[in-house]
């Protein structure tokens, strides 16, 4: 376990370094000072904080339990690369069927995935999530999401 918590340690703090410094290059609001970057900032320093304390606790021989090899006969892995390539696939289609059909068929796919079988739940969730997270950026923030095919309407 003590050689994955170090890799995974380092990994973690290198992916937080790259969006920390990504998110930096990203424009500032003049009004509010603060810029899309602000969040993913947010982000990726609690990815390299958690990933520091995971290599310092490898480090120090606090390391617990034992690293299983991956069986993609395994439920579990087959919904992981399920949900990963829905992550693909929902960045690739998120400009041209805008945010609103990509994240409610994103939410309700993933629901469905990981087991939830509540018609009425499965129906209203994802749509209530979206239209939140819409209103916050679009409406709050001013912060354009993309409207793909239904900017006529939005």
């Amino acid at each position: 376990m003590k050689t994955a918590d170090i890799v995974g340690g380092l990994i973690g703090m290198l992916i937080g370094v790259l969006i920390f410094w990504q998110s930096a290059l990203m424009p500032t609001d003049v009004v509010m000072k603060i810029g899309p970057g602000f969040f993913p900032s947010l982000m990726a320093g609690g990815l390299f904080l958690f990933s520091a304390v995971l290599l310092v606790n490898a480090l120090r021989g606090k390391s617990q339990g034992e690293v299983q090899p991956l069986k993609v006969s395994d439920k579990g892995a087959q919904r992981g690369i399920v949900l990963l390539a829905a992550g693909v696939a929902f960045v690739l289609v998120l400009e041209p069927l805008g945010f609103v059909l990509t994240a409610i068929t994103f939410l309700t796919g993933k629901m469905l995935v990981m087991g939830l079988r509540k018609p009425a739940v499965i129906l209203c969730v994802p749509a209530l999530i979206t239209a939140s997270v819409w209103v916050v950026f679009e409406k709050l923030l001013h912060l354009s999401l993309p409207a793909g095919i239904l900017s006529s309407i939005l």
